[in-house]
């Protein structure tokens, strides 16, 4: 098949597949139709969310692998079909087990072969802004939600949740399978891409060291809140703040615009003032929104502010930690190496769930989640930026 030239364009391709899979964020919307349409309860609903962002995670290992291997458009394909052919196979059918199969598994697989293509595609596009473009990649996948809310809303508008998931199925595995027609690596890389450079890191080498294993606990306990926040903000507001459902509806955009924002700042930032700087800052505003939250929240401009900081920080750790693994282990395996550095993403989707499960209230919930936050600050200070190390 033809290669595109014009890094642009392959920026348009791959940012093209890239939004579309963020209609898994909007999942609160097909939730809420499940609930008054079915009567399926609160857990029958998280779960299908919770179990396709592990299955996301856990697919990357399998992408990456693909993508080091045969370049990024494959797995583009490969994902299409597995994201659009998830989301159809839910609008058949009618029991909660049979949608943790269709979207939990199909669809959250294959937005894991979709997401690290334009993370590692583009990187090599544009090897003098690994931040900002890396921070673009993220942040269009974080704002995406915003559009698809939008859509998915206006399908209910005229359909039952069945076949709002096969229209958004249809144009999904459409808009992806262009966007991977687009996309390609770099003239001459397939020659250099066996070429081991300085400071590369295959896979095994890098979960040999310490940093990585530090990176990856890091990643782990920082991302918890945001996951648990984004994942319940309506329920969030109700029982925190006390809003009313309208009020805490609009909360989800919110968060949207905050986290897709913060993605794009923070890669940009990185590239000034250095990652691992970044991230310590990001840390300190996640602990601090997670104690507002706690002991605050009922002031509705400290509630609203500390959501907002603890999607910031979200949106700044997802940005950050893919940009800290290319910095810190080379572009060799990229791909591969970031898919197995995601896992902590994917542990950290069930980690908020479970943690809310055995303490009760989302309060409590906040708490812990502020001294994992605190706990991953601490291990910032072990590490040091690869260009730091006296050698």
């Amino acid at each position: 098949m033809f290669n595109i030239k014009n890094k642009y364009l392959v920026l348009i391709g791959a940012l093209l597949a890239q939004v579309t899979i963020a209609g898994l964020y909007a999942w609160s919307i097909f939730g809420t139709a499940l609930q008054h349409e079915r009567g399926w309860g609160g857990n029958e609903i998280l779960f299908p969310y919770s179990l396709a962002q592990f299955i996301f995670a856990f697919s990357t290992i399998i992408s990456g692998k693909l993508v080091d291997k045969k370049g990024p458009r494959i797995a583009l394909f490969i994902g299409g079909l597995l994201y659009g052919g998830g989301l159809i196979l839910s609008s058949f059918v009618t029991s909660p087990s049979l949608l943790y199969l269709t979207y939990g598994v199909i669809t959250g697989a294959g937005v894991g072969f979709v997401y690290v293509c334009p993370l590692s595609t583009l990187i090599k596009w544009f090897p003098t802004h690994r931040g900002m473009i890396t921070g673009l990649s993220v942040g269009v996948f974080g704002g995406g939600s915003i559009i698809f809310q939008k859509v998915i809303s206006n399908f209910l508008l005229v359909t039952d949740v069945s076949g709002a998931f096969l229209k958004l199925g249809i144009i999904s595995m459409t808009l992806i399978l262009i966007g991977a027609i687009f996309t390609n690596n770099p003239e001459g890389l397939v020659k250099q891409k066996t070429e081991k450079g300085e400071g590369d890191f295959t896979t095994l080498e890098m979960i040999k060291t310490s940093k990585f294993r530090i990176t990856w606990i890091m990643y782990w306990l920082a991302v918890i809140p945001g996951l648990l926040v984004l994942g319940a903000a309506k329920n969030i507001g109700i029982e925190v703040a006390g809003l009313d459902a309208a009020t805490a509806a609009g909360i989800i955009s919110i968060l949207a615009i905050s986290n897709a924002g913060s993605r794009l700042i923070s890669g940009t930032l990185s590239d000034k003032f250095g990652t691992l700087n970044v991230l310590k800052l990001i840390f300190v505003i996640t602990i601090t929104s997670l104690l507002s939250l706690s002991f605050l929240a009922e002031i509705k401009a400290v509630f609203y502010l500390s959501v907002i900081g603890v999607a910031v920080g979200y949106g700044g750790f997802l940005a950050l930690f893919p940009t800290f693994t290319n910095q810190e282990f080379g572009s060799f395996r990229y791909a591969s190496n970031y898919g197995v550095v995601y896992q902590a993403y994917g542990l950290a989707a069930l980690s908020g769930i479970f943690i809310k499960s055995m303490v009760g209230s989302y309060t409590s919930t906040f708490i812990f989640s502020a001294v994992a936050a605190s706990i991953g600050l601490a291990l910032s200070f072990k590490i040091k930026e690869r260009d730091k190390i006296t050698k």
